[in-house]
């Protein structure tokens, strides 16, 4: 195994990218919304949703797989907050 300082630091810059992704959709989800309210569209999509989760799953092992769902479930909650807000 890698010492534990050069783990770290390719921890911190995953985590980095991942600070600029969030970001980023966190402003598409800002322009989505906008355009389904302009539109009367509804804001949740649980079948997008429920699409979502299947194709973004596919390719992770089992042992991971509940982990990943549960940290998707988790940006998916902070979407649709963002979006009643």
């Amino acid at each position: 195994m890698q010492d534990l300082t050069t783990s770290r630091q390719k921890l911190n810059a995953i985590d980095a990218r991942m600070k600029e992704l969030y970001l980023e959709r966190m402003q598409i989800i800002k322009e989505v919304t906008a355009y389904k309210k302009a539109n009367g569209i509804a804001t949740y999509d649980p079948k997008r949703e429920s699409e979502m989760k299947e194709r973004l799953s596919e390719g992770i092992s089992d042992e991971l797989k509940a982990y990943y769902l549960e940290f998707l479930e988790t940006v998916l909650k902070t979407s649709k907050d963002f979006q009643d807000a």
